[in-house]
């Protein structure tokens, strides 16, 4: 075991873990920056800004958490020990809805607000049907429980591919909306991409490809500082 700021650390995982700890870092600043935003557009005639900016702070606030429940379950608790995934499985499968649950109130505020419920709110739905089924879904063993587990937490990011897809219609419906618009799709692909990148399903693929853990890690935690900077700026330069 390794000593990183006074913690045990499973041995060859020190990298990851201070990454951990800077996306950790990134999401609360950037929540905390969001948050002064949502003060100033109360000042500002349109009632949506502060209701988007918000549902963005929360985000970001509720994905440092995710974050941090995936790292107590991977550093602390199974210490990336496959034999103990489904024992602890449940630290998991709640960083995994905390995560969940800012993208579908996004999804949700994204319909009723900025679109005028044009969607009914269908997308968010079935994001939140997938979040559920992850999370009531029987996890008794790594294979094939966790990884099954863990595809259908893949499936369920895919839905968040729905934001950006709304972010580029409104961008291309409405020109003056279009660079910021953009920013915020693109953003969130970024991030979401870069999440993907690390799942159980996933990591294997870029194993083979030569990459280690650390590599797989870095390329990871750097497209989803970028991601989640885009969307920061996409946010707070997004007028109605």
């Amino acid at each position: 075991m390794a000593d990183i700021l006074g913690l045990p650390i499973p041995t060859g995982y020190e990298i990851i873990f201070m990454l951990t700890l800077v996306i950790i870092l990134v999401k609360l600043v950037l929540g905390i920056y969001l948050a002064i935003k949502v003060k100033k557009s109360k000042k500002e005639e349109n009632p949506v800004a502060p209701v988007f900016i918000g549902a963005v702070m929360l985000l970001m606030f509720l994905w440092a958490i995710s974050r941090t429940l995936f790292m107590i379950f991977d550093f602390f608790l199974t210490k990336y020990d496959t034999d103990f995934y489904a024992q602890h499985v449940w630290w998991w499968k709640s960083g995994s809805l905390f995560a969940a649950v800012g993208v579908i109130a996004i999804l949700f505020i994204i319909d009723k607000k900025i679109l005028s419920n044009k969607f009914k709110g269908i997308f968010a739905y079935l994001m939140l049907a997938g979040t559920i089924l992850q999370f009531v879904y029987p996890v008794n063993t790594y294979d094939p429980d966790f990884i099954v587990a863990s595809t259908i937490g893949i499936l369920g990011s895919a839905t968040s591919f729905l934001v950006p897809i709304l972010f580029l219609y409104i961008g291309k419906k409405t020109p003056g909306l279009r660079k910021t618009a953009f920013t915020f799709a693109f953003g969130i692909i970024i991030c979401v991409v870069g999440s993907a990148f690390v799942s159980a399903s996933l990591i294997t693929i870029f194993y083979s490809a030569g990459l280690d853990t650390n590599q797989v890690y870095l390329i990871s935690t750097s497209m989803k500082v970028i991601g989640l900077s885009m969307v920061t700026y996409g946010t707070t330069r997004f007028h109605f």
